[in-house]
């Protein structure tokens, strides 16, 4: 829509520029809520190059392996696209992936039952509104380009060298994502303040992620191992999104499922 900014001589990009404060974003709730709720926040600081370097990896690999069809980089040239992704190549299966094994990896080191609900909900929180800044400049970018639209919700490019000039309306998904995760973030805020528990992120992180999912079916982009049902495609990011889905909805059952009291 509005790809850039030109400042001097130097075009900054709104897709890197909403990653930066999406980031920012993160960084700056975890710090808040973990010292509000008594928690270190050090403990996750120093085990972030870890999960910035999983996300990266697996999020330019993936898409590197889906791309090329292909498990080893076999030139200069593809191990440059890993590395340094050229255009912000990301795929969200790699991505997600990368979360994952992050969080399993930093909620092993927490041994109380109750630090693990307080660190739930700080990431839980921190993740959800992290995706507000971040749909507002992918919106903007031309990253993430929804399909073509003639109803009133289709939104036409604002700058001369926008790749939505290619069509002539659009979904604005980079404004659902936003107002889907804030949505999202207020119900499970409300949801606290009325009944006071914690341990509801699993649900409500299913929660995020179908909405993530029913977003990237109106967005373009390159589809891999694609099953169609009806007007519905599902690819590898749903695919992996729904075991994911599944895993979140099953723990959550398991844990706030009372167990029996066994009588001698």
């Amino acid at each position: 829509m509005y790809p850039y900014l030109t400042i001097w001589w130097a075009k900054i990009y709104m897709t890197g520029i909403g990653i930066v404060i999406s980031f920012l974003t993160f960084i700056i709730i975890v710090w808040y809520l973990s010292k509000r709720y008594l928690q270190g926040f050090w403990r996750f600081f120093y085990r972030l190059p870890l999960v910035i370097t999983l996300v990266y990896f697996l999020g330019s690999y993936v898409q590197f392996m889906l791309s090329n069809q292909a498990i080893i980089p076999t030139t200069i040239e593809q191990l440059i696209s890993i590395v340094g992704p050229y255009w912000y190549k990301f795929h969200f299966a790699g991505i997600l992936l990368g979360l994952v094994i992050a969080l399993c990896s930093f909620f092993k080191k927490i041994k109380t039952v109750e630090n693990k609900k307080i660190w739930a909900d700080i990431f839980f929180y921190a993740f959800t509104l992290c995706i507000v800044p971040l749909g507002i400049f992918l919106l903007l970018g031309d990253n993430f380009i929804g399909n073509t639209t003639d109803s009133f919700l289709g939104m036409k490019a604002l700058h001369s060298e926008s790749q939505r000039n290619k069509f002539d309306a659009v979904y604005p998904i980079g404004l659902f994502l936003s107002l889907g995760a804030l949505a999202i973030a207020l119900a499970v805020h409300i949801r606290r303040i009325i009944w006071k528990k914690r341990g509801f992120w699993l649900q409500w992180l299913a929660y995020l992620l179908i909405m993530i999912n029913i977003i990237l079916m109106i967005q373009q982009y390159p589809r891999y191992m694609v099953i169609s049902m009806g007007n519905i495609s599902l690819d590898i990011k749903q695919h992996l999104s729904f075991f994911v889905i599944m895993l979140c909805l099953y723990y959550h059952k398991k844990r706030n499922t009372p167990k029996p009291i066994l009588e001698n």
